[in-house]
């Protein structure tokens, strides 16, 4: 490509003959006159002006103009040569002719001719030659090319060049050369004609060769429609695009030879930027030789294929577009990022994409390449932001990915591994770890980086990186959720809370609140100041809950009590939740409801509370707002501990309340702690195991917490709350004194007499009903005896005429003789009226339904029990005048009186209604006689027509099915569990189950004393 070559060219010369005195023209031209028109018209358009006399010092002749002319059909190059000459015109004036050249571009574009090489092969042809057809041009290119030479030059030019010297002193005049040319180059782009100044000594060939220079770092396709010229007279609107001239030519932007100019923002500068760091990452030579390459027509002011231009040879270019078209490789991201200089274009989309390319493919095991190109940009202070917060998406989407595509946790912890080590190699943990939960409150994005550090681990995640440790804590959200997912497995949850070390004096106070779980001195750790607040002890008592850890949860009651206590007792916007406080900082609404639950309210406090308690109107229900369920079995699913529904939420009542039901074996080891927290978040206590040791450390938790002069105001209705368990039945449970005795020590002497009151009263109620038992058990013996002695006597009769019959049959064949039988032997064939003894009939107690009143006699039972119905009467006033009507509830009086009842039930207060049936249960039992199983058949079966819509008749009525039937389920599984302990009582009776000598139960433990 580099050999010489001919070219045919078209000539013109353009002057005047000698002592005319006509103007300048065409006189020879190739085709001869026919064509002297047209090239008259391109050279004056080539013009550069008037040229200064011979004398002159500086841009002397012969002026040089090259203009590309680019037709529909093909393009062409114009070479116009201004030079001296000896002859003169008609008014003694010097004739200044000038040589035109015209010839084909394909050649020339196809050889890569530079302007330099173009002038060697015009400058020898002498024109005119002496015939009119086209000359043939001998183009041999030099050995040094043009913009080689034009650097040199532009070197000499450059401000400070004379003193540099060595290899340094030639780069630096090359690096300040190759700087002045871009941004000559870059000016082209602004669409105004640019002229270079300070050039006046040199000859045409050397600024032809600055030419080259500039038009070298720019497409080979510009040279096609541009217009260049060695020297301008300064007119105005200049002919040429680029231009040696005067520093005064208007309208043209004038740049001094060898010192940058300063390009505007917008394509130009961009131009500029992009083309000098393309030098810079690949090297001066490879971007000219591919500028070279590019040979298509373009303009300078089409700004976008000249941009585009240099995207084809920009490798990071190259590599975002392949990453767009989908079509990258790890060798092709790899060439891009590196073509990168430091903190350079980090703003861009392009480098973002290739990051994320770079970071996917750093995860295979081929791309290891690209690693080092990872770490020189996350390392630097401006690109590294940005390559975090890539890789933190990055170590999100492995997990997403994994959650989406159902993959292993094993594939997915071995991408993470890659990841995090290159993030172990920046040294970039920290960074990292607060990018991953985001800035907003997005939980999905938080479940996701939480499950990524669960999977990665203490060790990767925080082991000996302080700064990591600093991280985690100051990414709260984060390291909730990370030790909430932990506290299922102790071991794990351990291991990520040695690395924070929640005790250090530095570590901050939402973190010190764990410390209960990780070291000795928990409750030191957790009252320094500042200390936890309520928030915090909730979300490691929530911890402690779901992992099921019955010794860590009562680390946490014990360590974090007076937050804890702060929850319960604080304001709430729901039943139970607290209320305002009064005048005296007490709480005025407290938060208990009622033993017998799920009535649709609470009950009023106790009337035998702490002095000045002032009185408290009861609670109304919220709608739409169920009651809290009082059986874990129903409410939480075992294997799947409730929790709150974020760990970050603001803790309340209900939080707690939703803790202290979900699992009551995580509560075995401090049981009287979760009671009072019970009573205070309106959740009935449990109780303690009733065995003497464990009802032993009930107590002495009790009696300390009871001393708590923070409690004193909820006194009363805490100790009537937490005597429940203890005074239900059965009664004498083992253990039982125990707790009534630490019951009795609470420091409130009317609390502790209203406790003795009610001991008295259940003590007294338990007598009777033993006596009640001895008189049921008495007539039932009497009944039975009845019944066996008539049974006896029937089966005496029933022998006796079987022998009479027996006798009379043998009598004939004794005597020998067929007699006829007789009228007393045809009667005894078969005793027709055998007298059949029956036992009385069981009734079960049953007495007969109540009639009408006779005149002058007391008024009807039904119409006393209407009247008590439309008054405010007590639930034992309406039980005892409703008891004789239930046993008999088929009958229209039954029926009538269950339609009265529900009509009392629909106005009757939430308290009254609870205690009916148990009113009317002791009514049947007592008064009225009945056993234990007719008592429970009457209240299922007026259960059972409440529920089943048939108690109130045609005449409606107020029964509400939803909690008579929750109230039945109660009692059912209250049965069911009694059964149970009923069971393991005689088992342990029988079976020595634990060392040293077994020991016979009490009395009150060998079976259920209500069958």
């Amino acid at each position: 490509m580099n050999d010489a070559f001919t070219v045919e060219a078209l000539w013109a010369w353009y002057g005047k003959e000698a002592g005319s005195l006509a103007e300048y023209d065409v006189l020879h031209c190739t085709g001869g006159a026919p064509r002297r028109a047209m090239f008259s018209k391109y050279i004056i358009t080539a013009s550069l002006g008037n040229p200064p006399s011979a004398a002159a010092a500086q841009d002397r002749l012969p002026w040089i103009s090259v203009v590309g002319l680019p037709f529909t059909d093909q393009l062409w190059t114009g070479i116009s040569v201004m030079e001296t000459s000896t002859l003169r015109d008609g008014a003694n004036r010097a004739v200044v002719p000038t040589r035109y050249l015209l010839m084909d571009s394909a050649e020339l574009v196809r050889r890569r001719v530079e302007y330099t090489t173009l002038w060697d092969a015009v400058a020898p042809v002498r024109l005119p030659p002496e015939h009119d057809e086209s000359i043939l041009l001998e183009v041999s290119p030099p050995a040094v090319g043009g913009l080689t030479e034009g650097l040199e030059t532009i070197a000499d030019h450059a401000p400070g060049s004379t003193g540099a010297a060595g290899a340094a002193g030639t780069g630096q005049r090359r690096a300040a050369a190759v700087e002045w040319a871009v941004s000559v180059a870059a000016l082209l782009l602004c669409g105004s004609p640019v002229v270079i100044t300070g050039g006046g000594a040199l000859g045409a060939r050397a600024r032809l060769a600055v030419f080259d220079a500039v038009v070298g770092l720019l497409p080979y396709g510009v040279r096609s429609g541009l217009r260049v010229g060695s020297c301008i007279d300064g007119g105005d609107r200049p002919p040429t695009q680029l231009a040696f001239g005067p520093r005064h030519t208007p309208s043209a932007r004038c740049v001094r030879l060898g010192t940058p100019p300063q390009v505007p923002a917008g394509p130009p500068e961009d131009y500029r930027r992009r083309l000098s760091r393309l030098i810079e990452v690949v090297g001066f030579d490879a971007v000219t030789a591919g500028l070279r390459e590019l040979d298509a027509p373009v303009a300078p002011a089409d700004h976008g294929p000249l941009l585009d231009a240099l995207g084809r040879l920009d490798p990071f270019r190259a590599a975002v577009n392949a990453v767009e078209a989908g079509q990258q490789s790890v060798q092709l991201v790899a060439e891009g990022l590196n073509s990168l200089a430091d903190g350079e274009d980090t703003e861009s989309d392009g480098f973002l994409r290739l990051v994320e390319c770079g970071i996917a493919y750093a995860v295979d095991p081929g791309g290891r390449e690209l690693h080092e190109a990872l770490r020189r940009h996350w390392t630097h202070e401006r690109s590294g932001p940005r390559v975090s917060a890539l890789m933190a998406e990055a170590l999100l989407n492995v997990v997403l990915s994994g959650a989406e595509h159902a993959m292993d946790s094993t594939s997915c912890r071995t991408r993470l591994d890659a990841l995090w080590r290159l993030v172990e190699q920046c040294r970039k943990e920290a960074e990292v770890l607060r990018l991953l939960p985001g800035r907003t409150a997005d939980g999905r994005r938080l479940r996701y980086a939480a499950e990524c550090l669960c999977l990665l681990g203490p060790d990767r995640v925080a082991g000996g990186r302080a700064d990591a440790v600093h991280a985690l804590r100051e990414s709260r959200r984060l390291t909730l959720e990370v030790l909430a997912r932990e506290s299922a497995d102790p071991v794990r949850l351990v291991a990520w809370l040695t690395p924070l070390a929640p005790a250090a004096p530095e570590a901050p106070a939402w973190l010190r609140a764990w410390a209960v779980l990780s070291v000795r001195e928990a409750r030191r750790a957790s009252q320094a100041e500042p200390r936890p607040t309520a928030e915090d002890a909730v979300h490691v008592l929530t911890a402690t809950v779901g992992a099921g850890q019955p010794d860590w949860t009562a680390e946490a009651v014990r360590g974090l009590w007076p937050q804890l206590y702060t929850v319960a007792t604080g304001p709430g916007d729901g039943p139970g939740d607290g209320g305002r406080p009064g005048e005296d900082g007490a709480t005025a609404r407290f938060p208990l409801l009622p033993r017998t639950r799920n009535r649709g309210g609470t009950r009023k406090p106790s009337p035998a509370g702490p002095p000045g308690t002032p009185d408290v109107p009861e609670i109304p229900e919220i709608p739409g707002r169920s009651p809290v369920p009082s059986d874990p079995a129903v409410s939480v699913d075992r294997a799947a501990p409730a929790a709150p529904a974020a760990p970050f939420g603001p803790p309340d009542a209900r939080t707690l309340r939703t803790l202290l039901t979900a699992d009551p074996d995580v509560w075995q080891h401090c049981r009287a702690a979760a009671d009072v927290l019970s009573c205070l978040v309106g959740v009935p206590p449990v109780g303690p195991p009733w065995r003497e040791a464990a009802c032993l450390a009930y107590a002495r938790s009790l009696h300390q917490i009871l001393q708590d002069g923070n409690l004193a105001p909820f006194l009363g209705l805490l100790v009537g709350e937490l005597a429940g368990p203890v005074l239900a039945e059965p009664w004498g449970k083992e253990g039982e004194p125990v707790v009534l005795t630490a019951l009795l020590r609470v420091p409130h002497q009317e609390v502790a007499a209203d406790l003795s009151r009610r001991l008295a009263a259940r003590d007294e109620e338990r007598r009777r009903r033993q006596a009640a038992r001895e008189r049921e058990r008495a007539v039932q013996a009497q009944r039975l005896s009845e019944r066996e002695a008539a049974h006896t006597a029937h089966l005496r009769a029933t022998r006796r005429a079987q022998e009479n019959q027996a006798v009379r049959q043998a009598a004939p064949e004794r005597h020998g003789g067929t007699g006829l039988p007789t009228a007393t032997g045809t009667a005894g064939a078969g005793p027709r009226s055998a007298p059949t003894a029956t036992g009385p009939r069981a009734d079960h107690g049953r007495t007969p339904v109540v009639g009408a009143a006779r005149p002058g006699e007391e008024p009807d039972p039904l119409e006393r029990l209407e009247h008590a119905a439309r008054l405010p009467c007590s639930s034992r006033d309406l039980a005892a005048m409703w008891a004789p009507f239930t046993l008999d509830l088929e009958s229209a009086a039954g029926r009538q009186a269950l339609v009265v009842a529900g009509r009392w039930w629909e106005k009757a207060q939430d308290g009254e209604r609870a205690a009916l049936f148990g009113h009317l249960q002791r009514a049947l039992l007592a008064e009225r006689q009945c056993s234990v199983d007719v008592t429970a058949d009457i209240l299922h079966e007026i259960r059972r027509l409440i529920v089943a819509g048939r108690a109130s008749g045609h005449s409606g009525g107020g029964w509400q099915a939803g909690p008579v039937l929750r109230e039945a389920k109660r009692e059912l599984r209250a049965r069911r569990a009694r059964v149970r302990e009923l069971r393991w009582i005689r088992l342990r009776a029988h079976v020595n189950l634990a060392p040293g000598t077994p020991r016979k139960p009490g009395k009150w433990n060998r079976g259920s004393t209500d069958r």
